[in-house]
């Protein structure tokens, strides 16, 4: 698995990032990652590279950078099991990922996107509180899958994206 860091992430987890050299990876085990907060918690977006399937790490403590590979998994397997994705689907996505490595952003319109979708939680967000009412984290990630992005190839939607990704790679 490869996370690709922006700058103010990488600062975070005290690491230094080089351009990757993505051509022998499976682009399907890549993501972009970007540290950003709402109000004063720390929250991390991840963005799949191939089907733009995201989702958010929220309240992050100093002490979790320190064991953010398995808090990364963890999240994910959650929520795959929160868009209704199978235990076998799950598996052997966590399989194939392997060990976690860090490197530098490689593609703006994978960033321009992860910083869309976090405008759009952090709008979400703000606007549920000013009505009085608080939206959670887990209602997040599933709505903010079902946001349409124009460059995925055959349906427009992250969730649905993944889900062919992930029955494809079974075969």
């Amino acid at each position: 698995m490869i996370i690709q860091c922006t700058k103010l992430l990488a600062d975070e987890l005290k690491i230094k990032v080089t351009k990757p050299d993505l051509t022998n990876e499976n682009q399907l085990l890549c993501w972009h990652a970007h540290l950003f907060k709402i109000g004063r918690a720390k929250c991390i977006m991840l963005m799949n590279n191939v089907t733009r399937y995201n989702f958010i790490i929220y309240g992050l403590l100093k002490k979790d950078f320190a064991n953010i590979e398995e808090i990364i998994k963890k999240e994910l397997s959650s929520n795959f099991f929160g868009d209704e994705y199978t235990e076998e689907e799950i598996n052997k996505y966590l399989n194939d990922l392997g060990e976690l490595r860090f490197a530098a952003t490689s593609d703006r319109s994978i960033i321009s996107q992860l910083n869309d979708t976090i405008y759009i939680t952090e709008h979400t967000i703000y606007s549920q509180s000013e009505k009085g009412t608080t939206i959670s984290i887990y209602e997040l990630n599933r709505s903010s899958n079902n946001i349409p992005m124009s460059k995925l190839k055959g349906t427009y939607f992250p969730s649905k994206a993944m889900k062919a990704a992930l029955n494809a790679n079974l075969m």
